[in-house]
């Protein structure tokens, strides 16, 4: 059976095409180098550390990011019955283990601005003995706005929840717009919940140094297209990958 993060990691990479960050409060930036592992990132360096300067960019506004699993997971909203000043209750269940709710809101991205030039930069590193051919590094991070992540530890689970806001809570955003005053009232069988009004950097892309392997025509469509300088004499060349390059 599946652990929770290999669900979560894969039922969000399949409905946004990006890897996740895990746990979902983890910090990644734009240029951590690292390895992937069984659909985790551990960091060990970064570009500037290794002397490289990489030059990052603004990429495309992803605007509000909305995900629950289908068919397994209920918000319900009500007025409260405690008479509070503009509180209202909430209550989400799942019907289903690992079952996610993803809500997050003013999402926007960084990235890489040359990725050919990073690639030249990491190749050269590589021939000189100084870049595991195995490390990956960040080139792409979705940086969100108020953010609330939970996942279901078993079938059945539920999480109470009670939002101090202004006006009435409503729409497909309701728990990610209240998180600053979004409190846990009640829960069971909750593995993961997570309420971070600041925000996070809970997606991200990564590219890396792959082994070209000549005459097996399936290898080359395995993660996302190459995107950056070949170097064939070698037969290697630097790679956007996913948690698919590694068997996951």
């Amino acid at each position: 059976m599946a652990a929770i993060f290999e669900r979560y990691t894969q039922e969000m990479r399949k409905e946004f095409g990006y890897l996740s960050a895990w746990l979902p409060t983890t910090r990644i930036d734009v240029g951590d180098v690292g390895y992937l592992d069984r659909a985790r990132f551990d960091r060990h360096t970064s570009l500037p550390e290794l002397g490289i300067d990489a030059a990052t960019q603004p990429g495309r506004t992803l605007a509000d990011l909305d995900y629950a699993s289908r068919g397994s997971v209920a918000v319900t909203l009500e007025e409260s019955a405690r008479g509070l000043p503009g509180g209202q209750d909430a209550e989400v269940t799942f019907s289903r283990e690992h079952g996610v709710l993803f809500q997050a809101r003013k999402c926007r991205t960084t990235r890489i601005a040359d990725l050919q030039a990073l690639g030249r930069a990491v190749l050269a590193l590589h021939r000189e003995g100084k870049w595991d051919a195995a490390a990956v590094v960040v080139t792409e991070v979705v940086h969100s706005g108020p953010t609330v992540i939970l996942v279901s530890n078993q079938r059945g689970a539920r999480i109470g929840l009670r939002a101090h806001a202004a006006a009435p809570l409503a729409g497909a955003l309701a728990l990610a717009d209240a998180a600053t005053g979004l409190r846990v009232v009640s829960t069971q069988g909750i593995g993961v919940k997570i309420i971070e009004p600041r925000g996070l950097t809970p997606l991200f892309r990564v590219c890396g140094i792959r082994r070209r392997l000549l005459g097996d025509p399936d290898f080359e469509h395995r993660g996302e297209p190459a995107a950056t300088a070949e170097h064939t004499g070698e037969q290697w060349y630097f790679s956007t990958l996913t948690y698919e390059d590694l068997g996951a």
